[in-house]
């Protein structure tokens, strides 16, 4: 009898010593790839304190100002050489004298790289259904590596803004590598595989706080991130192509060696005869309109679209929003970054305990209370220390905690709310979403020039939204993996037992 690719891992191994070291290459290729260049801008693109020059006739104030300080602006009107920029700290600001009328061209460099994310989710990763997940990773992540290191040789602000687009360009093709991991896993264990690549995330983005304070000069330190990750590319050699793309693609012969490679290193004992592949026919593969192909797919797609860009708004507006908080902001960096280690493991406890469908609405509905929270902190007394330690508490620690919960299970969840055949165009999509959602995040986090309460206020209307929304999504845990469009509009409704979701599934061909 043909196997499905959930049946065949269960014999050759749904997580053993093989699917372990992928896991582990993947997270290296995740700690340079994906969270360096991405908010690395928090940085490079930061501004310094600036005060008068010494003897300045025209320039005449004590002290330092910074960019939240009333007098931030009295030096528009004066030559630039009455002032001058503090210590030794420099980045793209200080080096194109981002100033004044340029002031805003640091958020349009940022945001600029969460457009080029947005286009890239939308193209590069159809692609990856096109032509392998294998490709496009390691083409993707290359090209990160070579214009983060080219970025440090920028001669002029445009050049440098193209740079980060065509990073984010390909930072939006680089999801190809959690749907590489995901796919050689069986039920049981797809949470845990997935969410596990953040762990990397979260260390990489912990060591940038560090690495950005050691090396002050932003050109050293597009250099220090970028460089290293290039030989990585040579990865590709290494690592197979997807099982189940390989399988859906007709592949069956390659399919079958590596499911014989994978049962060897794992220790499973079998023969060549017993893995005999499930054929599947006639499948379009990576074609949006199978997104809307019915009103029920329809709107399971818009939704999920909006959980990306209320999540992505949230999560990248929580890292813009703490160097508005006062104090160090390498240190406001770290602790918004390492909130989210604990995030991560109760994610894979709450998802794989409570399901994915409340693994992601209630963290949203407990992000969208700590934004609140903050919210009435923000319009009260701000130079009362127990207000500001309590809003540090609840933007970067607990907003932070529950919406990274949040945006880990989405991964999960979108990935298993769409068969094999879309399951890449849908969380390309889905990456496209939330470019448009970290895109606005900048400009979110802007609006507190208007008014202090804005900027909370509307990442937690967001994020409620979305978890109300969400409440029309079908749970998925311990649902067999859909291979096709056909087959998931065929969905069963009868879940798989817990129990047995890691030693059997169903043998319905229509499942």
């Amino acid at each position: 009898m043909a196997l499905t690719a959930d049946e065949v891992l269960i014999k050759i191994g749904s997580f053993g010593r093989y699917q372990f070291r992928l896991l582990i290459f993947a997270n290296v290729l995740g700690f340079f790839w994906l969270a360096w260049p991405m908010l690395i801008n928090t940085f490079i693109t930061a501004e310094p304190g600036w005060r008068c020059v010494a003897n300045s006739t025209e320039c005449q104030m004590d002290g330092i100002v910074y960019t939240e300080d009333d007098n931030y602006n009295l030096r528009c009107n004066m030559s630039r050489a009455a002032w001058e920029f503090v210590g030794e700290y420099t980045s793209v600001v200080t080096q194109f004298d981002l100033v004044c009328d340029k002031a805003i061209y640091g958020t349009v460099s940022s945001s600029l790289l969460f457009l080029g994310s947005l286009t890239g989710a939308a193209t590069v990763s159809t692609l990856s259904d096109k032509f392998g997940r294998r490709i496009i990773t390691f083409t993707t992540g290359f090209l990160i590596s070579l214009f983060s290191l080219l970025s440090a040789f920028s001669n002029s602000y445009w050049l440098f803004t193209l740079f980060r687009f065509i990073i984010g360009f390909n930072l939006g093709g680089i999801v190809a590598i959690y749907i590489l991991i995901s796919e050689f896993v069986g039920v049981r264990h797809r949470a845990m595989m997935g969410t596990s690549l953040w762990y990397s995330w979260t260390i990489s983005l912990m060591s940038l706080a560090g690495i950005a304070y050691l090396i002050p000069d932003w050109r050293s330190l597009c250099i220090v991130t970028g460089a290293p990750a290039i030989p990585l590319a040579l990865g590709f050699l290494i690592t197979p192509e997807s099982l189940r793309w390989l399988i859906v693609k007709g592949k069956t012969k390659e399919a079958t060696n590596l499911c014989s490679r994978i049962a060897r290193v794992n220790g499973k004992n079998i023969s060549m005869e017993e893995i005999k592949l499930e054929e599947i026919r006639e499948e379009r593969m990576g074609d949006i309109r199978d997104l809307f192909v019915s009103r029920k797919m329809a709107i399971k797609t818009v939704i999920t679209w909006y959980c990306w860009f209320a999540n992505a708004m949230v999560y990248y507006g929580v890292f813009m929003s703490a160097p508005y908080i006062g104090g160090s902001m390498h240190f406001n960096f770290f602790l918004a970054s390492v909130t989210e280690l604990p995030a991560i493991t109760v994610g894979i406890w709450i998802y794989n305990r409570f399901g994915r469908k409340k693994g992601v609405i209630i963290p949203m509905i407990l992000t969208a209370i700590g934004a609140a929270v903050s919210v009435l902190l923000t319009t009260d007394d701000e130079s009362n220390k127990g207000f500001f330690v309590g809003k540090i508490i609840m933007s970067l620690v607990w907003a932070k905690f529950w919406i990274m919960i949040s945006f880990d299970g989405l991964y999960v969840y979108t990935t298993e709310l769409f068969p094999t055949a879309i399951r890449n165009i849908a969380l390309g999509t889905s990456e496209a979403a939330a470019g448009i959602g970290s895109f606005s995040s900048s400009y979110v986090i802007y609006t507190q020039r208007i008014h202090p309460i804005f900027p909370y206020g509307i990442m937690g209307l967001n994020a409620l939204v979305a978890a109300l929304l969400s409440m029309y999504l079908d749970e998925t845990r311990y649902k067999p993996t859909l291979e096709t469009v056909e087959r998931s509009e065929k969905n069963s409704e009868k879940d798989v037992d817990p129990s047995q979701a890691a030693t059997s599934l169903p043998h319905n061909p229509d499942v």
